[in-house]
């Protein structure tokens, strides 16, 4: 049997996500800016109910790549962050999102901070990185203070906004 995903710092707790964060994880999506993270796939609550079942067989397969992000003192679901793995070259990517009743708290710092001790030291990966729009600088500020560093600009095309890369490496 594998074991439920907890780990708990001073300001939050990332957890499994369970169903009862569907409203939450619902609500959130009112944000145009989190809601185009998801494809826009999550246009209704049913749409959510029918993906949480999906994380949580995920969770029961050993399995944990997206997770909530609690707040410490009430356990309620105020974001999600996401690692995906590249287990054939030890790296990962992460993404995440914070409801905006929760933003500036510090949450999405202290779950991207966590996240890369966990994945350096439990997952032993070399390289974790993330990107966020240029239209969005308080993500930039958020990996900086998780001790991530910039490494340059991904230019897209058709529309879509070009990105900044960031990087921690684990030598």
């Amino acid at each position: 049997m594998v074991k439920e995903f907890l780990i708990i710092t001073p300001k939050i707790i990332l957890r499994e996500v369970n169903i009862t964060d569907d409203e939450k994880i619902f609500s959130a999506m009112a944000c145009p800016e989190i809601h185009s993270m998801h494809s826009n796939e999550f246009n209704h609550i049913s749409d959510v109910r029918r993906y949480i079942p999906v994380l949580i067989q995920e969770y029961k397969n050993g399995k944990y790549r997206t997770l909530a992000i609690a707040e410490k003192k009430t356990n309620e679901l105020c974001g999600t962050i996401t690692i995906d793995i590249h287990k054939y070259i030890s790296r990962a990517e992460l993404g995440y999102w914070i409801a905006i009743p929760h933003r500036n708290k510090g949450y999405a710092s202290e779950a991207v901070r966590t996240i890369i001790e966990y994945g350096f030291s439990k997952l032993n990966l070399k390289r974790i990185q993330a990107y966020h729009s240029i239209d969005n600088p308080a993500s930039g500020r958020v990996l900086e203070k998780a001790g991530m560093v910039f490494e340059g600009i991904l230019r897209l095309y058709n529309g879509i906004t070009d990105e900044k890369m960031y990087s921690a490496i684990n030598i």
